[in-house]
């Protein structure tokens, strides 16, 4: 793994990936439920992609040094998450996401058996940035992570029967 610098470009990149992707969750769920299966899974799809990504950022940046990393384990809504601290940036993962060697490498203030009972709740009026996600990504892949690398595939089924390419276009 090619371990990446932490950057505040970096990191604001990260974050709106990371709000873009929450937001994808809401759309592909409202899509499903009025019917608009098309919608739901390209949105799906791109959530997934966008969280993946968000991963292997955070693991490289982990790799790169530890020790701007701080984290603490919350329990949400039944679910221990690790709560990560990148230089004033925060990001929520699964616990198990970033893999046992570079969590072990985080300097980390409890227990995952003993969690912060930590309510998620989503606060869209919160912004750090009107960075669009086009530019996000692009300076994302700029920096080694494509997007387009962690969908789990390039095109997902439509209600009719096509084949819809969810892929950014704007990415290499």
């Amino acid at each position: 793994m090619d371990p990446l610098e932490p950057t505040d470009d970096l990191l604001e990149s990260l974050y709106v990936v990371n709000k873009v992707a929450k937001q994808f969750a809401d759309e592909a769920t409202a899509a499903y439920e009025r019917g608009d299966l098309t919608e739901s899974n390209v949105r799906s799809a791109r959530k997934d992609a966008l969280y993946r990504t968000k991963t292997a950022v955070l693991s490289r940046v982990v790799a790169h040094d530890p020790s701007r990393v701080s984290g603490e384990y919350h329990a949400i809504n039944g679910d221990v998450w690790l709560f990560l601290d990148v230089d004033g940036w925060k990001f929520h993962q699964p616990a198990y996401a970033i893999g046992a060697e570079l969590t072990d490498a985080i300097d980390i203030s409890n227990s995952r058996s003993d969690p912060l009972d930590a309510p998620y709740v989503r606060d869209s009026a919160v912004e750090r940035s009107d960075r669009t996600l086009e530019d996000s990504l692009s300076r994302l892949a700029d920096a080694g992570v494509n997007a387009n690398d962690h969908l789990a595939r390039p095109t997902v089924t439509s209600e009719h029967d096509r084949i819809v390419d969810v892929r950014w276009s704007f990415l290499p």
